[in-house]
């Protein structure tokens, strides 16, 4: 969308935004014309600064808005699409505000218009993100800001636990969602094992099951979890770690989140090699929070088979078989070095845990057959905050 385009379209929000705050505050809004922040594929963003209105409204707010695409509509009814992200947040940080009693490491949503697809939420300023850190060259607040990240989702998920269906409530009011479950993390392992020719065997299948098995039923761990809390989504706010974009905000494993460094950061574009000490630090610190709420973390033995269980999705679920033919650049890293650093990681990890280790040792095989089908393929590099010291 052109800029002329993007700011005609923040101008022509500004009713719908008004209209929100002024249902949430009780009394009429006016706002100004609104800047741009920018978006993505899907969705856009913008400030508007409050002229007038009753009192405890805040100087400015934030409105999110999702773009449909080419060959799509938005229709909030539907089970895929656009506004199932939108409806997904804000059940999402409404839940979270009102479980953690104001508080939840969120932006405060004021709330929004379903037919519109907007979300109307505070506005933060303009901290760092945590990409920003990442890419920038101070290491001590790098590793700093990755372990107030563990933090925050360590505290967040020990807040929701054991609240699952009053967030289910809460979503449901706003519009239907698919069901979902993990059974197709199977047809991922076959066509590794078809890709290499290499067998999986009664052990490894088995474990496998385990891990499927583990994260449609994750009994004591499941939380309201992120699934998606990448450094791009990330903001450092005086010390601590915001969270944005909650699109795929649902119940799920708490480790699916707690070892998104661990593994590193199955779902973004922002991904280089942290320093080994740095992983483990965020996962002691999350584990420390998570035992708030799920005292089974607290045994050695059922926390680092979570852990396992949890970086199993995020080696081989990151996989797909366009790689044996064709590599790509995404963001920091390619797709084959993403790969070859989870399987390589993954391998590592249910050694020295002794958990799902047949499933570690054959996606470890997986890694080594993979170079050499693959021929030279550059380490991915550390993140430049710690190249110096790399």
């Amino acid at each position: 969308m052109s800029e002329e385009r993007e700011m005609r379209a923040v101008r022509e929000m500004r009713g719908t935004v008004e209209g929100v705050l002024s249902a949430r505050f009780g009394g009429q809004v006016r706002l100004d014309d609104g800047s741009d922040l920018g978006g993505s594929a899907r969705s856009f963003t913008c400030r508007y600064v409050v002229v007038d209105g009753p009192d405890g409204l805040p100087a400015s707010v934030v409105a999110k808005k999702m773009r449909a695409g080419e060959d799509e509509e938005y229709d909030p009814e539907a089970l895929d699409g656009p506004a199932v992200g939108l409806l997904n947040e804000w059940a999402g940080l409404e839940f979270l505000s009102e479980i953690s009693e104001g508080a939840s490491p969120t932006p405060v949503c004021y709330g929004g218009d379903r037919g519109a697809g907007l979300l109307v939420m505070q506005d933060m300023g303009s901290p760092r993100g945590l990409d920003q850190i990442l890419l920038g060259d101070d290491a001590e607040e790098a590793e700093e800001a990755l372990v107030q990240l563990a933090v925050a989702l360590g505290r967040m998920h020990a807040a929701t636990i054991g609240h699952g269906a009053r967030f289910a409530e809460k979503r449901g009011k706003l519009g239907p969602t698919r069901p979902f479950n993990w059974d197709w993390l199977r047809a991922r392992t076959r066509e590794l094992e078809e890709a290499l020719d290499l067998g999986i065997g009664p052990e490894v299948s088995e474990q496998i099951d385990d891990v499927i098995e583990a994260l449609n039923n994750p009994g004591p761990f499941a939380a309201y979890t992120h699934m998606d809390p990448c450094p791009d989504n990330a903001l450092w706010v005086d010390g601590r770690v915001m969270l944005l974009d909650f699109e795929r905000g649902a119940y799920r494993h708490a480790l699916l989140d707690g070892s998104y460094g661990r593994i590193h950061f199955p779902s973004c574009w922002c991904v280089n090699q942290i320093p080994g000490h740095i992983p483990l630090r965020m996962e002691d610190e999350y584990r420390r929070e998570l035992v708030a709420g799920c005292p089974q973390a607290d045994d050695d033995a059922i926390y680092r088979r979570a852990v396992a269980l949890a970086c199993a999705w995020g080696a081989i679920g990151t996989w797909w078989p366009k790689l044996m033919q064709e590599d790509g650049q995404w963001g920091l890293a390619t797709h084959r070095q993403r790969v070859l650093l989870r399987f390589y990681i993954f391998g590592r990890l249910t050694e020295e845990y002794g958990q799902l280790e047949a499933l570690g040792r054959w996606v470890d095989l997986l890694g080594s057959l993979l170079r050499e089908a693959w021929g030279e393929v550059e380490e991915m590099p550390f993140y430049p905050a710690f190249r110096e010291g790399a």
